[in-house]
């Protein structure tokens, strides 16, 4: 499975007008719980304690420690929290556990820890290979280019109907069209602000970051949404060059 697979649910979900399958389990739900292996939320909240302590200097993780730390940063990202107490009645405990993970990540900050904690996890594993073109498009350390792809990507999901997150802050639709956003969109939904408060960038470095890997992910969801039927790996859009809409570099 690869973010690609990801993606096309996620606009496959978008065509359906936001509807819930009436029998049976969400395809997203499916789909991410393959990826962690079938674990139910109170497996992945014992991983979440986990990477949290790990976050927090090595020391052990308790389920209370994951909580909280998942309030925080939902809270800095839409006013929800990703405790398993948020988790929608119905079993779409697999987006709120990949948005969980990146919630923590996201709230990791520069302290390098993010990219240590979740270093064998199968989601980060699934992004390493946009993170690793981020750090080297921006220039920016590869401890901060997991901060801004795991922003970047709980953006773009918070816009599934089962996700519980804010989705106000850009039309999905333009990026599966365009696969990028431009520069007044980034500041004018408060995300470059945002993502610098969450980093310790300044506003012009947080922009583009944001700005590249917009590119980056939404040049590879619009690669999905407009060939359905091709296959894909993770990483297809490797060739793909980043930067301003429309700009070779």
């Amino acid at each position: 499975m690869s973010l690609e697979d990801i993606f096309k649910v996620l606009a496959d979900s978008r065509q359906q007008g936001g509807a819930s399958p009436s029998t049976g389990q969400d395809p997203m739900t499916q789909l991410i719980g393959g990826l962690l292996g079938g674990q139910g939320g109170s497996s992945q909240a014992g991983q979440m304690a986990d990477l949290v302590g790990g976050l927090l200097g090595g020391q052990g993780g308790s389920s209370g420690q994951a909580n909280q730390m998942a309030d925080l940063v939902g809270g800095l990202l839409g006013g929800q929290s990703s405790t398993p107490a948020s988790t929608p009645a119905g079993g779409q405990g697999g987006l709120g556990d990949m948005l969980g993970l990146l919630e923590t990540v996201i709230g990791s900050g520069q302290t390098g820890a993010a990219s240590q904690g979740t270093s064998n996890d199968p989601i980060m594993a699934m992004l390493q290979p946009f993170i690793n073109q981020l750090a080297e498009k921006v220039n920016i350390s590869p401890a901060l280019a997991t901060i801004v792809i795991s922003f970047v990507v709980h953006k773009i999901l918070s816009h599934h109907p089962t996700s519980g997150r804010d989705s106000t802050q850009f039309n999905l639709d333009d990026l599966l069209s365009t696969g990028s956003l431009n520069t007044q969109t980034l500041q004018s939904s408060g995300m470059v602000k945002e993502l610098a408060k969450a980093t310790g960038m300044n506003e012009q470095t947080a922009t583009r970051s944001l700005d590249a890997a917009f590119s980056l992910l939404g040049g590879t969801a619009q690669q999905v949404t407009s060939a359905p039927k091709a296959s894909s790996k993770v990483g297809s859009a490797a060739g793909r060059k980043i930067g301003r809409s429309g700009t070779d570099q």
